[in-house]
């Protein structure tokens, strides 16, 4: 078919099966295969005739996390060799992990494109959130409210650290980093929950 030979294709199809870690129960029934099964197949079908140019809708349903990271270990492996994989998914955290260039779409309208850093500048509007885990969550807030960059401040009810708003949060690190080494503060771990693309889109499609 399409050219090949039927030597020719036996062997492509082979080597796709291969590739996908499907070469072993290639002889079983198609219809006794699980989702993640028939996800490697879609995947080997895609590849068969080696296009430049392969389209994956939702690819990573049905795949347990070990068919997960062996299913994105082909992707990359594509990617590598100048393949452009182009993937449809509404579970966002997956597409973080498959691609480096981000189309946001909704309702038909492009919200935003670029890479997971691009994106975020849309977002500068936005104030964002960084959570501060610390054994002394109050002390670390009063130094933290006067601060003309930071808009809030809230305690975790837990008592296990704070919530804080800022629209500068390069500027906001860069004074966290001196509080903690001057005052020793003790802090464990800081981050933003809303620099991942579900958070992105979530700011985007309400603004």
């Amino acid at each position: 078919f399409s050219g090949l030979s039927a030597g020719q294709a036996k062997r492509r199809t082979e080597e796709v099966l291969h590739e996908v870690g499907m070469a072993e129960r290639a002889n079983r029934k198609v219809g006794g295969y699980s989702k993640g099964m028939r996800q490697r197949i879609k995947l080997a079908q895609a590849m068969l005739l080696d296009p430049d140019i392969i389209v994956l809708d939702e690819p990573l349903n049905g795949l347990d996390p070990v068919g997960r990271r062996e299913f994105l270990a082909v992707l990359e492996g594509l990617a590598e060799r100048g393949k452009t994989i182009l993937v449809s998914s509404h579970i966002l955290f997956e597409v973080e992990q498959m691609t480096r260039s981000i189309l946001l779409l909704t309702q038909g309208q492009l919200l935003a494109q670029g890479d997971l850093s691009v994106i975020r500048r849309y977002l500068d509007r936005f104030p964002q959130r960084i959570r501060i885990d610390t054994e002394e969550p109050r002390r670390l807030a009063e130094r933290l409210v006067g601060l003309p960059y930071v808009l809030s401040v809230e305690m975790d009810p837990r008592g296990t650290g704070i919530e804080v708003r800022t629209k500068e949060p390069d500027a906001f690190y860069d004074v966290l980093g001196g509080l903690i080494l001057e005052e020793g503060l003790p802090v464990g771990t800081f981050h933003s929950p809303d620099n991942d693309l579900e958070s992105i889109f979530r700011y985007l499609t309400s603004a």
